[in-house]
């Protein structure tokens, strides 16, 4: 799945423009979306869920209506860890490709708006995602930067509105008229970090239960702003 807005073919290697919240001349990360490792990283890697194509373009397509079109770099999406170091690169996509070959495709179900202090936020209900996470949070705790400690599967639909009023209206509208979207969760997608922007590195797929049947599609490169620590109120990209 490829949404042609937030396609790699933005160049990251060039200045933003003026109220862009990074340029590639001042981007700095936050001090705790920083991999505890003894050197300090060139490359950051974020592993989020994969999703089939119909859930991914349905929860896309709110994001699209309620984010500051000027700040939305993503696609919708539920990351797992945000801060993986390109250092261990071998020791995580190991850990990867073992784990996905002991699950198979599972339902996830959004439905359960939050109001953030900037925004709006829906809560993710998919069970094997926490295993999921708290089996490589085990294996890779000891260079996880303070942000990927903890892990509260959501989506962002609205954030860095600083207009209350208009926050307050956002999501009153939002929880009349969002009925929930349900998918499948069809693997974990690896992605390079890159100022503000993701680079799909390799999708995993979860076995199918069947043979017969096609892997379903699974989310292609996104983008994103700097991600904020969980699990402050107001504070999710």
């Amino acid at each position: 799945m490829t949404s042609a807005k937030f396609h790699e073919s933005s160049n990251p290697t060039t200045s933003a423009p003026a109220n862009s919240p990074y340029t590639a001349e001042t981007y700095t990360r936050k001090a705790d979306h920083t991999p505890k490792t003894a050197q300090p990283e060139s490359e950051t890697y974020i592993l989020a869920l994969a999703t089939d194509a119909a859930h991914h373009q349905a929860m896309t397509a709110l994001r699209n209506k309620y984010f500051p079109p000027k700040l939305n770099k993503l696609s919708a999406h539920v990351a797992l860890f945000r801060a993986l170091p390109g250092s261990e690169l071998p020791k995580i996509e190991q850990s990867v490709q073992e784990l996905v070959r002991h699950y198979r495709p599972f339902p996830i179900i959004a439905d359960d708006p939050f109001k953030l202090s900037h925004g709006i936020g829906v809560e993710v209900g998919a069970p094997p995602a926490r295993t999921i996470y708290c089996t490589l949070k085990g294996q890779w705790n000891n260079f996880l930067s303070k942000q990927d400690l903890s892990f509260r599967p959501h989506y962002t639909i609205q954030n860095k509105v600083d207009d209350e009023e208009m926050v307050r209206k956002s999501f009153e509208e939002f929880q009349s008229e969002f009925g929930g979207s349900t998918g499948t969760v069809t693997g974990l997608s690896l992605y390079l970090y890159d100022r503000s922007f993701w680079r799909l590195r390799k999708i995993y797929s979860f076995p199918q239960q069947e043979e017969h049947q096609q892997p379903s599609s699974a989310m292609d490169n996104l983008h994103q702003d700097d991600w904020p620590a969980l699990p402050k109120a107001g504070s999710f990209a």
